[in-house]
């Protein structure tokens, strides 16, 4: 029992013994807790503060308290012996409380055998099993005690001193008095930085024991951090700020961080001071950031301010050399430089730290000094030159700041290039010349071409230039003229054959529609637009006829600066050229206008009429153009004569101008040899024209010139010319100078002869061409005679019957129509017979068509007074045809009567004018007066009248004896029937806004006949210009070519784009029109 007794109370220490233990850990945790709480209050608490001495007091107590409580606890959940046996119990299989009924049994004092043999199984049982005593703690409280011992123990171990400090202020309650460093020192002080770099700020031989804070700011508010190991560090400074340490006994003084910029520019300034050829004043630039961009030559001063203080500033450039800048100030620098060629550099700033700034590229840019611009404007292309060797220049130059040295360069063939100055001294950007630039020195021979450029300087000092595309100035022979002539011409003749074929094409559908009409009540929509579209093709024809009029004056224009062609049949080109202009007829447009006027009217009778009008006045146009066709045939064998005596004259002067030239010893011999040859090839030119000539003339009305043109060319074989050239040519190869001249003195002297020949034939076509008009004309005097005074017998005889006399009217027309085809069956009466004649011939047949009217109408009244102007058109177109043949230049033109003309025109616009202004204030008068008309107002409408009578009698007269007059017979006759009519109501009495209107077309009728006697008096003039250039400059004053070398002569118009210009030019040739 004793043993059972032993081993229960040693089970029962062991149990006892870990409550112990598990109180005194616990105690010494919360001893440790206490300590450390006390110690985190001493951290943030002065040393010297009573309120540690309480903090000292309460944990002192709570510590006591708390582990008295523990223990007690603990004390009271000891195990005595009957909990032990009761706990071994627990810890078995067995159910049965051995070890606790064991021991209550032995307190109960029960039979010791009993006890025995229990005590004996006890203890058996305590020796077979072996028993664990419980954990201390659960793993998650052990966790958690070490947890707060280790980290506790790590503070008080890393805290140093302070722990210590606060352990002993702990101990004795009250601080002890303790004697503290009482400055801090702190290194680096003030200081400058560059941006970026660290900072370390250290305090010198810190007061351990003392807490040190840092306290820094960058604006106004204080920022505190803590240092470790009594230092800081910012690891890359980007601004300037202030700082201090401070303990719990010490503060340091405020120290200054001054934070720098890596040195860099802040402001550039660049002046600018250009070189004094651009005239360009100085010129500052604050935007450039160093960029540098100027004229070659500008000199340069660049200032710079810098961000921080710095010690140099070095440029340094890509060529490898460099250029210090002055200093001004710390921040400040400056230098100067010429520019002279593009480079790229960058700025070296060396600040007082020591630091470099980081390199940035500029660049030095030339601003292009662009080379002058050069053109020649006019001609600006290849031409031909006509015989005056005159050719009119328009140069134009411009540059950016000023032009000089304007010279023109030439060269004839392939010989030395030679020049002319044509303006040294420019004092322009934009400068523009009108230059005639005259080769008649140049001794130029036909087929030599002139190449000419022209070239200009600008005045910087590069002395840069510019020259114009090269262009060429080609003295066309004879040939070369009539190939082109003759090119043109054809054209022409098949632009008018074309348009007749088209004309009588229409005219057969047009006739076609108006017999349709005829049988037709009404107009249907689509008959309207049918002839609308025949109207619009007629005005298509007579604007194509009046182009080709246009062409073949230019065509005449360059036959006479080349003096290609006689004067004679020049002038008879002339008159085609006229007759031309006279094809669109005012009748035929008053016709066409009509039918217009009435189908928007649309009345049946009053369009058959106007009909009937325009298809003889499209039959008239046809007319015309077959006429105009057959006079440029006939005139074609005198321009092949023509051609045949120029070829021939030319190589006549080629000729002589080689026999000076072999008698001059600079002359190459080879060169004269090949000139030679030039004028052989000619001869064989000569020969084709002459038989081209020989093909045209007619062999019965030519047949005399025929034979003299047969008989020049045989002689011309017969006459060993082409022998004497082919020597020549030998001669001069060989350089014997001296034969060569023999052979072509002997061939010149035949030249000569032939080229006699040649005129004599022309002259005498000339004369054969006019006698055959003067019979025809004669023919037709007396046949028209013939008829006047049948007509006169016819208008006796007639009473009250038209048709007695019908079959005679019908023969008597008849026969006009015949008589007048075998006038103009010669094509060159039409050159001489006066616009008077057509005008008369018109009236007369249309007399005789309103007299077939009146029959068909039934309106016999009308018959008598158009017989009286039938009679009246045979006598004028009789007197006619005799005053052509007694003044046979009256109806070739001329400008002789154009002044008288042009002076009574312009008189008498301004008596009308006076009349309108009259009539104007006699119908304000007439207004005021209520319609009334007083006497004195009659008297003065009477006056206007007579004026009006007086005007229409003036212009009769002139219609009549003046033939420029006749010329403008159509719109003169126009103004006469509009002032006869306003007389009439005038006479009457009758002044109204009608009448006012009429006058109004009067006045601007006579000013369009003023303009265009004007335009036919210039266009006379150009037709006798001469190659002399104070001429020909003078008569083209109001020239389209001229008007065009003015504009382009004028700064403004070159300041316009190339499309403007256009716009410009063609508005010119609408003025000149």
């Amino acid at each position: 029992m004793n043993e059972f007794l032993n081993k229960l109370q040693k089970y029962r220490f062991k149990l006892n013994l870990q409550i112990v233990l598990r109180c005194l850990i616990l105690a010494i945790i919360i001893f440790m807790l206490g300590i450390h709480l006390y110690y985190l209050v001493w951290l943030n608490v002065s040393a010297q503060s009573v309120v540690l001495i309480y903090i000292n007091y309460i944990l002192r107590f709570l510590i006591i308290l708390l582990i008295l409580y523990v223990f007690y606890r603990g004390i009271k959940h000891f195990y005595r012996v009957r909990l032990t046996a009761r706990w071994l119990d627990k810890q078995t299989e067995h159910q049965d409380d051995l070890y606790q009924n064991l021991y209550e049994l032995y307190q109960q004092n029960e039979d010791e055998s009993v006890l025995k043999v229990l005590a004996i199984q006890a203890t058996e049982r305590l020796k077979s099993v072996s028993y664990r005593l419980p954990k201390l703690f659960p793993a998650e409280l052990w966790f958690l005690i070490l947890f707060l011992a280790i980290g506790i123990g790590s503070v008080w171990t890393f805290s140093g001193n302070s722990f210590s400090y606060a352990m002993k202020q702990f101990a004795a309650i009250t601080p002890e008095t303790i004697a503290y460093k009482s400055t801090i020192d702190v290194v680096p002080g003030n200081i400058t930085l560059g941006r970026g770099q660290q900072l370390v700020i250290q305090v010198v031989e810190p007061d351990t024991r003392l807490h040190h804070r840092l306290f820094y700011r960058w604006d106004q508010n204080w920022r505190e951090l803590g240092m470790n190991n009594y230092s800081y560090s910012f690891p890359s400074l980007e601004y300037s700020l202030e700082y201090y340490v401070q303990n719990e006994v010490a503060k340091s003084p405020v120290y200054k961080v001054e934070c720098l910029d890596e040195p860099f520019v802040r402001s550039w300034t660049v002046d600018y001071h250009y070189p004094a050829y651009t005239g360009l004043g100085n010129v500052r630039d604050t935007l450039s950031y160093g960029n540098i961009e100027a004229f070659k030559h500008t000199e340069v001063i660049l200032s710079i301010s810098t961000n921080i203080p710095v010690n140099k500033a070095i440029m340094h450039f890509s060529d490898g050399t460099s250029q210090p800048m002055q200093q001004v100030d710390a921040q400040d620098f400056t230098t100067r430089l010429t520019v002279l060629n593009p480079k790229t550099w960058y700025l070296e700033l060396n600040d007082i730290l020591g630091r470099h700034s980081e390199p940035e590229e500029k660049a030095i840019s030339i601003i292009p000094d662009n080379p002058p611009e050069i053109r020649i404007l006019y001609p600006g292309q290849d031409v031909m030159l006509d015989q005056s060797l005159l050719l009119p220049l328009i140069i134009s130059a411009n540059d950016d700041f000023g032009l000089r040295n304007l010279s023109l360069y030439y060269q004839v063939n392939d010989r030395s290039t030679q020049s002319m100055m044509l303006q040294s001294v420019i004092t322009t950007k934009l400068f523009t010349t009108d230059y005639h630039f005259d080769m008649n020195n140049l001794n130029l021979l036909p087929g030599d071409n002139v190449t000419y450029w022209a070239e200009v300087y600008d005045n910087s000092p590069d002395r840069q230039s510019a020259q114009t595309a090269k262009y060429k100035a080609r003295f066309p022979s004879m040939e070369e003229i009539y190939q082109e002539i003759e090119k043109l011409q054809n054209k022409q003749t098949q632009d008018l054959q074309s348009t007749l074929k088209e004309s009588h094409n229409l005219e057969k559908d047009f006739e076609k529609k108006r017999l349709e009409l005829m049988k037709k009540d009404e107009i249907s929509w689509e008959d309207s637009k049918q002839l609308e579209k025949m109207l619009n093709t007629q005005e298509k024809l007579a604007e194509q006829v009046e182009n080709i009029a246009q062409d073949f004056q230019q065509l005449i224009d360059k036959l006479k600066a080349n003096e290609a062609l006689s004067a004679e049949t020049i002038q008879k080109m002339q008159r085609i050229q006229e007759l031309m202009q006279e094809i669109s007829t005012d009748e035929l447009r008053e016709a066409m206008s009509k039918v217009n006027e009435v189908l928007r009217n649309v009345k049946p009778e009053d369009l058959r009429k106007a009909m009937e009008n325009l298809k003889f006045s499209m039959e008239d146009f046809n007319k015309n153009i077959d006429q105009t066709l057959q006079l440029l045939e006939s005139i074609k064998k005198e321009q092949a004569l023509d051609k045949a005596l120029q070829i021939s004259k030319e190589m006549e002067k080629m000729q002589s101008a080689l026999m000076d030239k072999t008698q001059d010893p600079s002359q190459n011999s080879e060169q004269l040899a090949q000139e030679q040859k030039n004028i052989a090839d000619k001869l064989e030119n000569l020969k084709e024209a002459m038989e081209e000539a020989n093909q045209l003339l007619d062999p019965s009305k030519d047949k005399q010139i025929k034979q003299d043109l047969n008989e020049l060319t045989k002689e011309m074989n017969s006459s060993q010319l082409e022998q004497n050239l082919q020597q020549s040519q030998q001669q001069l190869k060989q350089n014997q100078r001296s034969a060569a001249n023999q052979s072509q003195a002997q061939a010149l002297e035949k030249m000569r002869q032939f080229t006699k020949k040649l005129a004599d034939m022309k002259n005498a076509m000339s004369g054969s061409s006019q006698q055959e008009v003067v019979n025809a004309m004669q023919k037709a005097i007396r046949e028209m005679l013939i008829f006047s005074k049948q007509h006169e017998s016819l208008k006796a005889r007639y009473s009250q019957d038209p048709y007695q006399i019908i079959p005679d009217l019908i023969a008597e027309y008849e026969g006009l129509q015949m008589s007048l085809n075998k006038l103009f069956s010669v094509p060159q009466v039409t050159m001489f017979i006066p616009p008077k004649f057509y005008m008369d011939l018109s009236d007369t047949d249309r007399s005789f068509r309103d007299i077939f009217n009146s029959v068909n109408q039934m309106q016999y009244y009308q018959i008598p007074q158009q017989l009286e102007n039938i009679q009246k058109g045979l006598n004028l177109i009789v007197y006619d045809l005799m005053q052509t043949l007694n003044n046979p230049s009256a109806g070739m033109g001329g400008g002789s009567g154009m002044q008288t003309l042009l002076q009574m025109l312009e008189q008498m616009g301004q008596e009308q004018m006076a009349m309108n202004m009259l009539a104007e204030q006699l119908m304000m008068q007439l207004q005021q007066q209520g319609g009334r008309m007083g006497a004195a107002m009659q008297q003065q409408i009477q006056k206007l009248a007579a004026e009006e009578e007086r005007l229409a009698e003036n212009l009769k007269r002139a219609l009549q004896n003046n033939p420029e007059a006749q010329k403008q017979g159509n719109a003169i006759q126009q103004i006469i029937d509009e002032a006869e009519a306003v007389s009439r109501k005038l006479k009457s009495n009758q002044l109204t806004p009608e009448v006012l209107q009429s006058q109004e077309r009067i006045l601007s009728r006579l000013l369009d006949a003023q303009r265009s006697i004007n335009k036919r008096e210039f266009s006379e003039k150009r037709k006798g210009e001469t190659a002399d250039p104070s001429i020909k400059q003078q008569s083209a004053e109001t020239d389209y070519e001229t008007l065009r070398r003015k504009a382009m002569l004028d700064d403004t118009y070159r300041l316009f784009p190339p499309a403007y210009q256009q716009v410009i030019l063609k508005y010119l040739k609408l003025l000149n029109e």
